[in-house]
């Protein structure tokens, strides 16, 4: 028997909710007495939702939602969701599954996919997964499995290395045990994301390896993924962006012991209420305005910013978070902007070379016409048409860094373009996809 078929499900079918409700209020997100015992990947709870767009536009998939047993980064055992979502008259035979990290970017569930893809979902803020299943209908379009997980577990563990990984891994061998899915063992595999979610995939794929060595993992698409959290810490002090690594901090506080005292010594009652406090209830949108331009020397009376960013103490933490301490050894495509405002292109270049150091398959694309926000929507053609030509078994394209005034000089381009477009026409219109 494999590992995927030796992971018996302890499941227990849910109804599908009445209406949407986040985790803590719930009751099918709670772990279940015993979880612990079971294999990682264990399936423990599914039940069926309804997918909206922008929570309002009722898609015409199927989606399932699958809490199952995971663990945190210290290897202690964790329940997680994922949203599992395919055409309405089911995946083609044989067609790969994809997990799909989310830019999810915060502490709150009022931001984790699986609250905020189902239909009637009236949130107060923006969320990037709403905008992102645009994305994961067009994989879904493709005849397409596409896993979409909770990656930061329950309390939204923003920035945190390794534990993305193990969930996103968990999360596909979950599809994969759940027999009414019909997936194979042995499916093709492919990871994606962006930004936060590309650091997630980031994480996935060089944990791969020796976590999940049973899954038959294919390639990795990741776009302007955080190639090093400490760094960024620093680069968007006192600027428009401040808030998403007030984020970051906040999540890593939790976690780390010798943050909390750096945090206790050198931060005043004011900025440890923004970190153990505001933070938690904040959307990456709402961090971002109310964080716009200020400084963190302001909470630290006794040192500069800079003075605190170099003590050993963060240094240590910010080695530790940053991705590439492993290779991963399946293919992946890297597609960043030189003018990217939030993750400094310098840092993805060092984040490729380490990759590249350890023998994987690196396919670097660059484009200098684009920013950010930009990077996401325009590359997203390319990342899907590129993990689509691994998942067909087409052969790579020579690794190294290609740059180009914009991604979309190319016919390919332009037409792999045109293509999501219609299907995100699909999605707006509430048509089968």
């Amino acid at each position: 028997m494999t590992a995927v078929q030796n992971r018996t499900e302890l499941a227990e079918h849910w109804p599908a909710p009445a209406e949407p409700q986040m985790v803590g209020v719930d009751p099918f997100f709670e772990a279940p007495s015993g979880f612990e015992d079971a294999p990682e990947g264990t399936v423990l709870r599914y039940r069926d939702v309804s997918i909206g767009f922008l929570g309002r536009v009722k898609q015409k998939v199927r989606a399932t939602q699958l809490l199952y047993r995971t663990v945190n980064m210290h290897g202690v055992p964790e329940v997680t969701v994922t949203t599992v979502i395919s055409p309405l008259r089911g995946a083609k035979p044989g067609a790969p599954l994809v997990s799909y990290q989310c830019a999810i970017d915060s502490l709150h569930p009022k931001t984790f996919p699986s609250y905020v893809l189902q239909h009637g979902v009236k949130t107060e803020d923006a969320s990037f997964p709403q905008i992102e299943y645009l994305f994961i209908a067009a994989a879904v379009a493709k005849g397409w499995t596409v896993s979409v997980p909770d990656h930061g577990g329950q309390t939204g563990r923003w920035g945190i290395p390794r534990e993305p990984g193990y969930m996103v891994l968990d999360g596909l061998r979950a599809a994969l045990s759940h027999e009414p899915l019909g997936l194979a063992a042995d499916t093709r595999l492919g990871v994606w994301g962006y930004s936060g979610g590309g650091l997630a995939t980031s994480w996935a794929a060089e944990i791969a390896p020796s976590y999940a060595p049973e899954l038959n993992l294919i390639a990795g698409a990741v776009g302007a993924p955080v190639s090093d959290p400490g760094n960024v810490f620093v680069y968007l002090n006192n600027t428009l962006f401040t808030g998403l690594p007030t984020l970051v901090i906040a999540a890593l506080a939790r976690e780390y012991p010798t943050l909390r005292e750096v945090l206790a010594e050198h931060v005043d009652d004011k900025g440890r209420k923004v970190f153990y406090e505001d933070a938690l209830e904040w959307s990456p949108e709402r961090a971002i305005r109310k964080m716009a331009h200020k400084d963190f020397g302001y909470y630290c009376p006794d040192l500069t910013f800079e003075e605190v960013a170099r003590l050993p103490k963060l240094l240590e933490i910010f080695d530790d978070i940053r991705p590439g301490q492993s290779a991963p050894t399946v293919p992946m495509l890297v597609v960043q902007s030189t003018k990217d405002q939030i993750s400094p292109v310098t840092d993805a270049e060092a984040h490729v070379a380490r990759y590249a150091d350890g023998g994987t398959h690196v396919e670097y694309r660059t484009d200098q016409w684009s920013d950010h926000f930009s990077m996401h929507f325009l590359s997203a053609p390319m990342l899907l048409g590129w993990l689509a030509d691994r998942l067909d078994g087409k052969p790579v394209a020579d690794a190294g860094h290609t740059h180009k005034r914009t991604i979309m000089a190319s016919p390919r381009q332009v037409g792999r373009t045109l293509r999501l477009v219609g299907t995100l026409t699909r999605v707006g219109l509430a048509r089968r996809i």
